[in-house]
């Protein structure tokens, strides 16, 4: 029996020897000063070789650092940037819709004379409108009915009537 058993725990043993026997695989860094030297520390070239080579991985490794100082550092003016946008969007939004009093109040006051500009005979408008200064005249004339400016512009004098238009004209015309 001994015999028999012998060889079932030297074959049982054999694959936890092998693992033992084997070396660690382990690779040693790319720029190792002991791996580059080894053998050649007495060859002057060599060794100014693998110092320039340290010099550059030295300088290579700040340029990286800086770059990704200088990556964190657009991503938070972006960030920040963004933010800012947002907030000025949104500050914005309100400005936009709405009037303010003194508007609503000047619109109202400008409609009221605009009433009363239409309750006139077109001659009476006319010569009143004439009086006025002409940009103030064509707003007038802008804001009355079609019909009632198409009056008003026939009664007053042509030269006049010319000047009106031409504001009305520019006062309607884009800026470019």
């Amino acid at each position: 029996m001994p015999k028999i058993l012998l060889p079932v725990v030297a074959a049982a043993l054999l694959p936890v020897a092998a693992l033992s026997v084997t070396p660690p695989t382990t690779t040693p860094p790319p720029f190792a000063a002991e791996g580059l030297l080894a053998g050649c520390g007495d060859i002057p070239e060599v060794v100014a070789l693998v110092e320039e080579l340290r010099i550059r991985e030295d300088r290579i490794k700040k340029a990286l650092a800086e770059l990704d100082d200088k990556k964190s550092e657009i991503a938070s003016a972006r960030a920040t940037l963004t933010a800012e946008l947002r907030r000025f969007k949104q500050a914005g939004k309100p400005l936009l819709g709405s009037k303010t009093s003194t508007q609503r109040a000047v619109d109202a006051d400008i409609a009221r004379l605009v009433a009363v500009y239409e309750a006139m005979k077109p001659k009476e408008s006319a010569a009143v409108l004439a009086s006025l200064p002409s940009d103030f005249a064509a707003e007038i004339l802008m804001r009355v009915n079609p019909e009632t400016g198409a009056r008003i512009i026939a009664a007053i004098e042509p030269q006049k009537a010319a000047i009106l238009t031409t504001y009305m004209g520019a006062r309607s015309t884009p800026l470019r």
